[in-house]
């Protein structure tokens, strides 16, 4: 089955199921009324773009393709351009990663992260054959001896979690046990990637590029790709199809029956696609280069997003001794066996308000944490009540950058 039979089941599936008049409903105000016959992909691309704000504005009951006992698992995204619908699937799997582990030999994985919906993927890994447990990410210093006593050859986070927790482990020798590296949640840097191999000198790479809305990897990259960008990874056969419009990464489902398959949905990443992609690790298809997130300004500290909008409603207040820009940076350390999260902020004061700055940059710091404080998650509530994150380090510029000359705020991202 091609790649354009395989779009048009997918079409077939969401006109016909009883279940939902989602999908009927939102073409007919396109005037399509029928499900369209498929004769080629620019066919396809003809089909208008589903968004987040007509999944958000559906009840869910509208938006279930099948029974409510058929789906096996719910997830969100992450809310970085807005309300965060909530996704379903049947039988979501993520094999591709912990196969390619399993392949070279992995056996023991410890996995650093705090989502529940992590239990899936280890249930999983070790239908793959390999061990996993999952520790908390805020007690890293907790884990060097879990990671010695169980024997684990495999570590799987963030780039900036694995980078911590390899300063963590002081004793060279069981680092250089660690065989093989699995990154996820975030790009990856070039500077990461290379600092990670200083720390792990004999580890394997593994990235997996995930989506809430995917429900799955939309992209891995293997350790056998000689192409070891940050950003790039090869498109998960079979399941999905990607197109880019803009800039702007739109995927579709393919694999049918699912809870509720996407459609040409724009996900907000700007990405750059390479259509027929021949590897030396195998694979033959789409690749894509991450490039960032489409119309979405913001600065990430534990898995909360401090939004554009939001910064500049606070810098508001102070325009009369603040210029309209602010960077925005968070660096994430290890400091005497602990971890440090700072939210550095550079503010331009305007001129003859020199005077005044103290006062402005101490209620700026004091209005930025309330504004953490009022959506922070479990983890960043902990990283507060421990002291490992305080508030916000206000530094001074003495102009605007020249390549930032431009109304508005202006953010500077660090992963």
């Amino acid at each position: 089955m091609n790649t354009v039979e395989r779009l048009q089941r997918t079409l077939q599936f969401v006109f016909a199921t009883p279940h939902s008049d989602f999908y009927r409903s939102f073409y007919s105000r396109s005037g399509i009324t029928s499900c369209p016959n498929l004769t080629s992909i620019n066919n396809f691309q003809n089909l208008p773009l589903l968004d987040r704000a007509s999944l958000s504005g559906a009840p869910i009951s509208e938006r279930l393709l099948t029974l409510p006992n058929g789906a096996d698992e719910i997830r969100s995204t992450s809310g970085t351009s807005g309300q965060p619908p909530l996704f379903y699937y049947r039988n979501p799997y993520y094999p591709f990663l912990s196969r390619m582990q399993v392949q070279n030999g992995a056996k023991r994985k410890v996995y650093f992260w705090s989502y529940n919906q992590l239990i899936s993927h280890v249930d999983r890994d070790q239908l793959e054959g390999l061990q996993t447990v999952v520790c908390d990410p805020n007690q890293l210093p907790q884990h060097v001896a879990l990671v010695r006593d169980m024997q684990a050859d495999t570590l799987a986070g963030t780039p900036s979690i694995l980078l911590m927790f390899g300063e963590l482990m002081h004793d060279v020798n069981e680092r250089l046990k660690i065989r093989h590296i699995e990154m996820q949640g975030e790009a990856c840097r070039s500077t990461t990637i290379a600092a990670l191999k200083k720390l792990f000198p004999l580890a394997r790479h593994y990235s997996g590029y995930a989506m809430g809305e995917a429900g799955r990897e939309i992209g891995v990259r293997g350790p056998d790709c000689p192409d070891q960008r940050g950003g790039y990874y090869h498109a998960t056969p079979n399941d999905l199809f990607l197109e880019e419009q803009n800039g702007e990464l739109l995927i579709t489902h393919l694999s049918t029956p699912m809870a509720f398959p996407l459609i040409r949905y724009q996900t907000g990443d700007q990405v750059r696609i390479i259509e027929q992609d021949r590897c030396m690790c195998g694979h033959n298809g789409q690749s894509f280069e991450l490039l960032g997130r489409h119309n979405v300004d913001f600065v990430r500290i534990s898995g909360v997003e401090l939004r554009h909008e939001e910064i500049a409603t606070i810098v508001a207040k102070h325009s009369a001794a603040l210029e309209t820009y602010v960077a925005a940076t968070v660096r994430e350390s290890v400091h005497d066996g602990r971890q440090r999260v700072m939210l550095e902020i550079s503010v331009v004061p305007r001129k003859g308000a020199e005077g005044a700055i103290r006062d402005v940059s101490r209620q700026l710091r004091e209005d930025i944490s309330q504004q953490l404080r009022v959506s922070a998650t479990s983890r960043l509530c902990d990283l507060i009540a421990t002291g490992q994150f305080t508030q916000p380090e206000i530094t001074l510029q003495q102009e605007i950058p020249l390549s930032n000359k431009a109304p508005g705020i202006r953010m500077a991202r660090e992963n």
